[in-house]
C-alpha cells in the first residue's frame, strides 16, 4: 500500500501575492475609503442648513465598500478610517460622540450584512439598511443631547424629527447610488 503526502501550500489570491498580504491591502484600502468619506464632509462643509446631506458621499462609499468586500468586518473597518479622520483637528470636527457614532453604524451594517443575508440580494433594502445606519447619527446625538446637556444646532434650528428624515433619506440615497453602482459595474465586468 502506498500512501500520498502532500505539503500544504500557503493559501493564495494569486501567485504573486499571499493571503494575508492581499487581506492588509483590502484592510487598507477599506480604510483609506473611510478618511475620504470623512474628509470629504470637511472638505464641502457649505452652509445649506440641510441636516445629514454628507450622507450622500459618506454612504455611498461605506455602503459601496461594504457591498464590494468580501471582509466580513468591512464596514467597521472603513468608518475605523473615517474614526481616524475626524480625530485629525485641522479638519475642524467638534463633535464629541463623532467616533462613537461612526463605530455604531458600522457595527450596525456588519451585523444586519450578516444576521440577514437575504438582504444584500435586493438593492433596495440594502440602501434602506444605510439610511437607518446613517439614521443612527441624530439618535445618538439626541440621546447625548438630552442626557449630556451638549447642544446640537440640527436639533435647535429644526425641531427633532426633520434630522431624523433628511438623515435616514440623505443615507438611503448615498447607499442606493453606491450600491447601485458597485452592481451595474460587476454585471458589466461578467457580461465581458
Amino acid at each position: 500500500m502506498s500512501t500520498t503526502t502532500t505539503n500544504s501550500q500557503t493559501r493564495t489570491t494569486s501567485k504573486a501575492f499571499p493571503t494575508s498580504f492581499s487581506l492588509a491591502l483590502q484592510v487598507l484600502a477599506l480604510l483609506l475609503v473611510g478618511f475620504t468619506a470623512t474628509w470629504l464632509h470637511a472638505r464641502f462643509r457649505f452652509p445649506m442648513n440641510l441636516p445629514g446631506r454628507h450622507g450622500l458621499e459618506f454612504m455611498l462609499l461605506i455602503m459601496g465598500a461594504r457591498y464590494i468586500s468580501g471582509l466580513r468586518l468591512s464596514a467597521t473597518v472603513a468608518v475605523t478610517g473615517s474614526v481616524l479622520a475626524s480625530l485629525i483637528p485641522v479638519l475642524g470636527f467638534k463633535d464629541p460622540m463623532l467616533p462613537y457614532i461612526y463605530v455604531a453604524m458600522g457595527a450596525l451594517i456588519d451585523f444586519a450584512w450578516y444576521r440577514w443575508s437575504t438582504l444584500r440580494k435586493w438593492i433596495p433594502l440594502v440602501a434602506l439598511l444605510g439610511g437607518l445606519a446613517y439614521g443612527l447619527i441624530p439618535a445618538i446625538r439626541l440621546g447625548f443631547m438630552l442626557l449630556g446637556s451638549y447642544p446640537y444646532n440640527s436639533f435647535l434650528k429644526h425641531g427633532y424629527i426633520v434630522p431624523f428624515l433628511t438623515h435616514i433619506a440623505f443615507g438611503f440615497v448615498g447607499a442606493f447610488a453606491g450600491v447601485g453602482l458597485i452592481s451595474e459595474i460587476r454585471k458589466r465586468v461578467k457580461k465581458k
